[in-house]
C-alpha cells in the first residue's frame, strides 16, 4: 500500500501570509516567556537547576555582594567577568532564590526572552520576511540545550543576549550607516566584554569590520585577471576615492570618526576589568595567570597529555565544529550548513560576508583558545576513552545556535512551499529525535554526569556536615568545593574563603581564632596548609579534633575546652 501526503502550495502560501499579518513580533515574546518559566520549571523539579558546579558558585559569589563576612563589590573576584552576578545581586537578598538557583533562573530566562525577540528582529532584518524569521527565532527557542541553560545560573544566556543585541545593531548599521546604531552595537558590546571573555572577541571582530567597511583602499579583483603581468603592487589596490568621487582625507576622517566611536564604549569594559583587578588584586593581568585562571587550569591536562586540541588546527577546528552541531542538533545543523551555504553566495544581500564573521565569531574564539590551550573541550565520540573524562565543557557549543536560527531563517526565506514545508518538517524531526533519546540533551549531560557536573561529585561529607552541623565560622577552600554552600543550610556569613579578608589569612595561621569547623579535600589549600606543615598541623590538633574522615575529605570540629592563646 503507498501512502502518500498532498500540501497543495496555495494552503502553505495562506497559511505563511496569515501568520505573517498577525503581529508575529507579539507570539516570539510570549512563547519565549512560557517556554523560559516551563523549562524553568522542570529544571527546578527535577534538580537541574544547579547540576553544573559553576552554576553554584556564580550564584556564591552573587550572594557574598550583600551577604558574607565581608560583603562588597570586591567579593565579585577577579577572574569571572562581573555583570552577569551583578545582575543576579538584586534577588540574592532572598535565602530561597539563592539556594533554589531561582535568582540565576530568573537572570537567564529574561536573557533568553531577549535573544529570542532580537534573533526574530535580526532574521527579519537579513530577509524581511516575518515568516522566516519566526523561524529563526523558533530554532533557537526550541533548542533543549538553550532551555535547560535559561533555567540555569550559568553566564552563557547573558552573553547570548548582549551578543544578540549587539549584533543586531551592528547589522542594521551596516544597512543603515546610522551613527545611532553604531552607538548601540558599542553599548551591547561593552555589556558583553562584562558577561564572558568571548566579548571580547566580538568587540575585536566588529572594531575590524568598521576598518575594512572605511578603508580608504580596496583590492582590485580584476587585477588577478593577469596576476603575471603586473609591474606593480598598485594595480592590487583601488582608491575608494576615486569610485566615490570624493576626497582622501574624507574617507579617513570618516573611518576614524567611526572607529573612535565605536571603540571608546565597546572596550571601555575591557579597560574597567583591567583597572579592577589591578584595584583589588594588584595585578591588571591576574585572571589571566591566577591559579584560578583557565590557563593555568589547562595545565594540569596538559601534563597527562590530555589536551588534544593544544596547538593542533584541526583539532581545534574540530573539536567545536562537533560541539556546536552537538548542541544545534544534527537535523538542524544539517539544515544550518545548507543556509549557509545559500546565504554565502547570495549577492543580493549587503554585507552579507561581514554579517557572518559577527554570526561567525563564538567559533573563532573557542577554536583558537583551545588550540591557545587557554579552554578545553570534551566531547563523545571524538575524546579518546583512555582519557579520564570524554564529557566537559560541551556547553561551549551553545554560542553558536544564534548563529543556526539566521541560517536556517534565511533558508526558509529562500526555499519555495515544498522547501518550507520540508524545513518545517525537519525542525520537528530534530525536536523528536530529542524526545525518544537519540538526540542527547548535551549541555543537560555535561551537568548531570560530565566533569562540569557539581551533583555526581557530591561526597558523603555534604550530607554528614549539614546534619552536624550546630554553630560556628566554618574555614573552606571554595575552589575545591569540598561541601555545597547553597544545600548545607548554613549561612553565607558563617563561611571563611579566600575572598574574606583579613579572616582567611589569619585561620591559616591561627586557626582557633576565628574557626569552629575546617573543611579540607585532598590537595586543595587547606590540605596542604594544615597537613604538610608540621608546625601548623600540631596548632591544627592541639585545638580541633577530627570529627569526619574520608579517603578525600577531613573534617575538623574546635575543641571547646581547649582556650585560644
Amino acid at each position: 500500500m503507498n501512502l502518500s501526503i498532498i500540501i497543495k502550495k496555495e494552503r502553505i502560501d495562506a497559511l505563511i501570509q496569515w501568520f505573517s499579518v498577525r503581529n508575529p513580533e507579539r507570539w516570539v515574546l510570549w512563547i519565549a516567556i512560557v517556554l523560559a518559566i516551563g523549562a524553568t520549571i522542570y529544571s527546578y523539579l527535577n534538580g537541574y537547576i544547579i547540576a553544573y558546579g559553576d552554576a553554584e558558585s556564580h550564584l556564591n559569589i552573587a550572594k557574598r555582594v550583600v551577604d558574607s563576612l565581608t560583603p562588597g563589590f570586591a567579593q565579585l573576584g577577579g577572574i569571572w567577568l562581573p555583570l552577569p552576578h551583578i545582575l543576579m545581586v538584586p534577588f540574592m537578598y532572598s535565602d530561597f532564590l539563592w539556594r533554589s538557583g531561582l535568582a540565576g533562573s530568573i537572570v537567564s530566562g529574561a536573557a533568553f526572552v531577549i535573544s529570542s525577540l532580537f534573533l526574530y528582529k535580526l532574521v527579519w532584518r537579513v530577509t524581511a520576511r516575518k515568516s522566516a524569521a519566526v523561524i529563526g527565532a523558533l530554532v533557537f527557542m526550541i533548542n533543549p540545550n538553550v532551555l535547560y541553560f535559561q533555567s540555569t545560573p550559568m553566564t552563557e544566556l547573558v552573553l547570548i543576549a548582549f551578543f544578540v543585541l549587539s549584533t543586531y545593531y551592528f547589522v542594521k548599521f551596516l544597512q543603515e550607516d546610522r551613527i545611532i546604531s553604531l552607538i548601540l552595537a558599542a553599548a551591547f558590546g561593552f555589556a558583553a566584554t562584562l558577561s564572558r571573555y568571548d566579548g571580547w572577541a566580538l568587540v575585536l571582530m566588529e572594531a575590524g569590520i568598521i576598518v575594512l567597511l572605511y578603508f580608504p583602499y580596496r583590492f582590485n579583483p580584476e587585477a588577478w585577471k593577469s596576476f603575471w603581468k603586473i609591474e606593480s603592487i598598485k594595480h592590487f589596490i583601488v582608491s575608494r576615492a576615486e569610485e566615490t568621487k570624493g576626497s582622501l582625507s574624507a574617507l579617513i576622517g570618516k573611518l576614524e570618526g567611526r572607529l573612535v566611536l565605536y571603540s571608546t564604549l565597546a572596550f571601555y569594559g575591557i579597560f574597567l576589568w583591567f583597572v579592577w583587578d589591578w584595584l583589588i588584586l594588584g595585578d591588571p593581568l591576574y585572571f589571566t595567570h591566577s591559579e584560578f585562571s583557565a590557563a593555568s587550569q589547562q595545565q594540569s591536562w596538559l601534563a597527562r597529555g590530555e589536551l588534544p586540541a593544544y596547538k593542533n588546527v584541526w583539532y581545534s577546528f574540530l573539536y567545536y565544529f562537533v560541539t556546536s552541531l552537538s548542541n544545534i542538533g544534527i537535523v538542524a545543523f544539517l539544515i544550518t550548513l545548507v543556509g549557509l551555504a545559500y546565504f554565502i553566495f547570495d549577492k543580493s544581500i549587503k554585507h552579507r560576508i561581514y554579517i557572518l564573521l559577527v554570526l561567525l565569531v563564538p567559533f573563532f574564539f573557542n577554536a583558537a583558545t583551545m588550540y591557545l590551550g587557554q579552554s578545553v573541550i570534551f566531547i563523545p565520540h571524538l575524546t579518546p576513552t583512555s582519557f579520564e573524562w570524554t564529557l566537559f565543557n560541551a556547553r561551549y557549543g551553545i554560542m553558536m545556535v544564534p548563529f543556526a536560527a539566521v541560517c536556517v531563517g534565511y533558508l526558509f526565506y529562500r526555499s519555495k512551499a515544498a522547501g518550507k514545508a520540508l524545513i518545517g518538517g525537519l525542525l520537528i524531526f530534530q525536536i523528536a529525535l530529542y524526545g525518544i533519546g537519540y538526540s542527547e540533551v548535551i549541555s543537560l549531560a555535561d551537568g548531570t554526569r560530565g566533569l562540569s557536573s557539581g551533583i555526581t561529585k557530591m561526597h558523603d561529607a555534604q550530607f554528614w556536615f549539614a546534619e552536624n552541623y550546630d554553630d560556628g565560622l566554618v574555614l573552606e577552600d571554595d575552589f575545591a568545593r569540598s561541601v555545597s554552600l547553597v544545600r548545607t543550610g548554613v549561612p553565607m556569613e558563617k563561611f571563611i574563603y579566600i575572598g574574606n579578608k583579613p579572616y582567611w589569612e589569619e585561620s591559616l595561621v591561627e586557626p582557633q581564632k576565628h574557626v569552629t569547623w575546617i573543611i579540607m579535600q585532598e590537595n586543595d589549600t587547606l590540605w596542604h596548609n594544615f597537613l604538610e606543615r608540621p608546625e601548623l598541623e600540631a596548632r591544627l590538633y592541639a585545638y580541633f579534633n577530627k570529627v569526619y574522615t574520608s579517603p578525600e575529605i577531613l573534617i575538623f570540629k574546635r575543641i571547646s575546652d581547649v582556650p585560644s592563646i
